[in-house]
């Protein structure tokens, strides 16, 4: 049993490795869910989590862990049905610094492509959205690209922006999102040019 948890271990911290876990938690800290979210992607979405994550929520919590079952289609995970048993009675989470890696991603979403992570336009996702199309909008302002491909690169992206905004607007109503794909490689520009909003002005 030891032996299944260290692997268990093993494998979600090379999960939170290869998502760039540290960095999105880096980004997220420049955010806060509104009270209008209503914690909807704990209380409608499936939430996985791997088997020493379950072993944490267990042993905070054994009655609340009780509707946790093991995932038909992948017998690695497990599986929360909605809604999240860890919600308290204000629908925020009762084991926020203990949530399992795939809630501490959220508005973030892993995919297949090996490349990028999704990102869902939940009231969160889209302010950050908007701030990653400032961020490339920014860089193209400042790149030696002809103007008139700056122009449409920037046009492009502000419509972009406003496809999404189009999707946060159908967010608790639309059964399938459109999710901006993020490459991997641009996550730490975008945490940096978060970063640097909140430095002081130099005189």
């Amino acid at each position: 049993m030891k032996k299944i948890m260290g692997e268990s271990v093993a494998i979600s911290l090379a999960v939170k490795r290869a998502v760039r876990y540290d960095i999105i938690q880096s980004i997220l800290r420049h955010y806060e869910c509104p009270p209008s979210c209503q914690s909807h992607c704990c209380s409608k979405g499936q939430i996985h989590m791997f088997e020493d994550e379950l072993k944490v929520l267990s042993s905070l919590d054994p009655a609340r862990a009780g509707k946790i079952c093991n995932d038909a289609t992948s017998p690695s995970l497990y599986l929360m049905q909605a809604p999240c048993s860890f919600l308290n009675d204000t629908g925020r989470c009762h084991v926020y610094e203990r949530r399992p890696t795939v809630c501490g991603l959220y508005p973030f979403k892993v995919n297949t492509s090996g490349s990028t992570i999704g990102l869902q336009p939940c009231p969160v996702g889209f302010l950050i959205i908007r701030d990653f199309a400032s961020w490339v909008i920014d860089t193209l302002s400042k790149s030696d690209i002809s103007s008139g491909e700056r122009s449409r690169l920037i046009g492009e992206w502000q419509k972009n922006v406003e496809s999404y905004e189009l999707e946060l607007s159908e967010f608790h109503s639309k059964p399938v999102l459109l999710e901006m794909q993020i490459p991997y490689e641009d996550l730490e520009m975008l945490s940096m040019f978060l970063a640097s909003r909140k430095l002081p002005a130099e005189n």
